[in-house]
């Protein structure tokens, strides 16, 4: 619901607004020595265009001031991706997800709809999966994929956020799974510790997750203008150095692989976030 009395209208906002009217304004006075035709098509097409920047920051704002109505349309999102079986992104996903050699019990954050499930079919190996959601729309999503593939574990939904999950026995999973959650929260370094500490000696954790582009490139130029819009969008999706994260906070305690790769999304709307990195790290 809209909280009236911390109404907030973010940076990004504000400069959709005032390029749509920039684009009005400055339209007259560039082509104001032109043609009659000139004029009228100049003018028909910075009109679309203001509408466009507009309407978008309309939706923005309220998307940022109605929070259900965010995390709802996040996992409607989610959810329309996720019935989309196949596709080299799925093949990307569960190559990684099944050279860990998933087994035990297994801890996930930020499941969302079940999205990594298809990746589990056939496997007879998890005794047990918690999966940690603080969107909780994905949670009957997440029971219908389960029931979908015909997987039999014991599930347990926690609608809690990564960094909240602090209430679980030190060293008692064997797997932690993090695919495309990192980027949303508030602080990777405490979802890390969450994960570091419920993991087992020896344990795995795989990770996928998107990331920034080098310094100074095209991509980079791109993530940095789409990035905030996204951020909105995306439920706080963030555009993160997540290799240098993951690798100065766990560096000294686990084996760190990590492998940088341009994963393979649709050119729309996702293609700002083809920089990615994957990897398995082991516990100490």
């Amino acid at each position: 619901m809209v909280c009236p009395c911390c109404f907030t209208i973010p940076s990004v906002i504000t400069k959709l607004l005032a390029t749509a009217y920039a684009l009005s304004y400055g339209q007259r006075f560039l082509t104001k020595n032109s043609n009659k035709w000139v004029r009228r098509i100049s003018f028909g097409v910075t009109l679309i265009i203001s509408f466009i920047l507009v309407g978008i920051g309309i939706f923005l704002l309220v998307l940022v001031n109605n929070d259900d109505l965010r995390t709802r349309s996040f996992a409607n999102f989610c959810t329309m991706q996720n019935l989309k079986d196949g596709g080299p992104m799925n093949e990307v996903r569960c190559d990684i997800l099944n050279s860990a050699g998933i087994s035990g019990r297994v801890l996930e954050f930020g499941p969302g709809p079940g999205t990594n499930f298809k990746c589990f079919v056939n496997s007879t190996t998890i005794d047990e999966y918690v999966g940690v959601e603080p969107n909780t729309y994905f949670k009957e999503e997440m029971m219908r994929e389960k029931e979908k593939r015909g997987l039999t574990f014991p599930l347990e939904f926690a609608p809690l956020r990564g960094e909240d999950f602090v209430d679980v026995t030190s060293e008692s999973f064997d797997i932690v799974i993090l695919t495309h959650v990192l980027c949303s929260v508030d602080s990777v370094e405490t979802v890390l510790a969450n994960a570091e500490r419920a993991l087992k000696p020896g344990g795995k954790m795989i990770i996928m997750e998107h990331m920034s582009a080098p310094d100074g490139t095209k991509m980079k130029m791109v993530q940095d203008v789409v990035g905030p819009i996204f951020n909105i969008i995306g439920n706080g999706c963030k555009v993160l150095d997540m290799p240098t994260k993951i690798q100065n906070y766990l560096g000294n305690r686990f084996f760190v692989q990590l492998e940088k790769f341009e994963a393979p999304l649709p050119a729309f709307p996702l293609f700002f976030a083809r920089p990615h990195v994957k990897g398995i790290v082991t516990k100490k």
